[in-house]
């Protein structure tokens, strides 16, 4: 089974979230299962910001282009590693794979394990953006505003090395949402969740934290898994219905998509 996680951010200039990330999923995932992890060509880490997730999403070389290619390789799903699930209802319309998004697959995730739930994001923008997505995915009612912890993406970078602060921060924000009545708590962004697996939080105050990351790739692997065995794929009734292969290379021509991933250097 071959598995590509997307990521949001130029992960191959992020040298120790990458590799606590791959060591992570190497834990978690099957015997048979290779996990290639992808990053955008090249983007901004400035993630709070809305234009900025969107230039990461749509540009060439960005999550969606590489979302194509990875189907294109022979990849049996893609998960997409960003609690914004950028790019993610886009990608089901144009590729035949299952395409699984931290945040969407997290939230239904939590509904499973606890009545109501929260999450702590890295900042403000970010946790408004996840309380709307909540909405979007039609969970409302299961969802209490999400927490943050006052710092940018630059800044997460820096808990990989000093996590004290970050996790403390982390905590305290989980009692908070917990006291709001909270029972499953997602550490709402794939970095952060590196951390805070590696610090091995797991519960606070009787709500479970989430290990978002693991039940990412755990979900996509099953998801791939129907794919092959039953043929489960995305409804082509109205939302995820796709245009035929010829307009969707038109498309990525018009728009300087590439056919290939770029090396790095």
């Amino acid at each position: 089974m071959k598995i590509w996680w997307q990521s949001s951010s130029p992960i191959h200039r992020l040298h120790d979230y990458r590799g606590a990330l791959g060591a992570h999923l190497d834990s978690v995932k099957r015997t048979d299962s290779e996990v290639h992890i992808s990053g955008v060509d090249d983007g901004s880490m400035d993630l709070q910001y809305n234009a900025v997730v969107a230039m990461n999403s749509y540009a060439p070389g960005g999550v969606l282009n590489k979302i194509i290619q990875a189907a294109d390789q022979g990849y049996d799903a893609v998960a997409i590693g960003c609690f914004l699930d950028p790019a993610m209802q886009e990608a089901r319309e144009l590729v035949p794979i299952p395409v699984m998004g931290l945040g969407e697959t997290s939230m239904l995730m939590a509904c499973m394990f606890g009545h109501r739930f929260s999450g702590v994001a890295f900042h403000a923008k970010q946790s408004q953006y996840y309380d709307r997505k909540a909405f979007e995915y039609g969970l409302a009612a299961r969802h209490i505003p999400f927490g943050n912890l006052g710092i940018d993406f630059n800044e997460v970078q820096n808990a990989f090395a000093s996590p004290g602060m970050m996790s403390e921060t982390f905590v305290a924000e989980a009692r908070r949402l917990a006291a709001q009545g909270a029972e499953v708590i997602l550490a709402a962004c794939a970095t952060v969740n590196s951390v805070i697996h590696r610090e091995k939080i797991q519960e606070v105050d009787g709500a479970l934290i989430l290990d978002c990351n693991a039940v990412l790739l755990k979900v996509t692997e099953g998801m791939a898994e129907l794919a092959k065995s039953i043929g489960l794929r995305a409804s082509q009734r109205l939302l995820y219905q796709s245009p035929n292969r010829r307009s969707r290379d038109e498309w990525m021509r018009i728009y300087g998509f590439r056919a290939a991933p770029q090396l790095k250097r």
